[in-house]
């Protein structure tokens, strides 16, 4: 008996697999380490600029504060006979119980005298903080900086800075009449009077935060000083690092998403 062969439409079963497919997965692969190398890259840069951040608030943590009760511009001026003192009391910021004087700032308004002798007064107005110091008052119509860092001046809120006259009446110091402070002084430690309508001698201050090696007498080590006064800054610099990291981290995940679905 004949078997009867018939004829089917469907042709014999072919190989699907396409050539290109390994390709592909190859392209797929690469594209890929190419997303987690970008999603590293991208990390590497957050973290880079997230540290630059730090720097920059901790430099304004170790910036010098400047304590001023002048605005700047003298409408008048003071002069004083030799072995006179023109004295500002200060006072520290909230935030500092106890500082560093750095720098003392002084207004030139006039004359040719350059020499004066600068003195640091506890809050009494009499005790010497310092050994009393010679400086020069070099610019005129300008402000003068006297550097006092080198010389460890620690200073608690209430203290004086005074400037001896060693010529007479000469320099002329500015003296701000716009919003008087009552917190300019003249006289001899000790025995001192409020300037004229308690206006404001243009005298400055500036204040750094108080940095000390550890010491039989505190106990405070510079480590520790140091986190104390910038930990805020830190924190918050790294605050934000780790919400750039997360919402790296997320887009990384999403486009890697988005990828998969499209090649797919």
């Amino acid at each position: 008996m004949r078997t009867q062969r018939t004829c089917s439409s469907r042709r014999p079963h072919a190989d699907r697999s396409d050539p290109n497919r390994p390709a592909m997965s190859r392209m797929r692969a690469q594209q890929g380490a190419c997303l987690m190398k970008l999603s590293a890259s991208k990390l590497l840069v957050i973290i880079f600029f997230s540290t630059i951040l730090a720097l920059h608030l901790m430099r304004d943590v170790f910036a010098g504060i400047e304590i001023a009760y002048d605005d700047g511009r003298p409408e008048t001026t003071s002069s004083l006979d030799i072995g006179m003192h023109l004295a500002v009391k200060f006072s520290l910021p909230p935030s500092l119980p106890k500082a560093q004087l750095v720098t003392v700032r002084v207004y030139k308004a006039g004359r040719s005298g350059v020499n004066m002798r600068g003195h640091i007064l506890g809050s009494n107005g009499v005790t010497e903080l310092t050994t009393p110091f010679n400086f020069r008052l070099a610019v005129e119509s300008a402000w003068n900086d006297v550097d006092l860092g080198a010389q460890n001046i620690v200073v608690l809120d209430g203290f004086y800075i005074t400037v001896e006259y060693v010529m007479y009446y000469d320099p002329l110091i500015g003296r701000d009449t716009t919003d008087p402070k009552s917190r300019s002084y003249y006289g001899r430690p000790g025995s001192w009077s409020l300037v004229s309508n308690g206006e404001n001698v243009m005298i400055r201050a500036v204040v750094g935060p108080l940095i000390t090696v550890s010491s039989a007498t505190t106990g405070t080590s510079l480590a520790e000083n140091v986190l104390t006064v910038s930990a805020p800054y830190l924190f918050s610099a790294c605050a934000l690092a780790l919400v750039l990291v997360a919402f790296a981290v997320r887009r990384s995940r999403t486009a890697k998403q988005a990828f998969t679905s499209c090649t797919s």
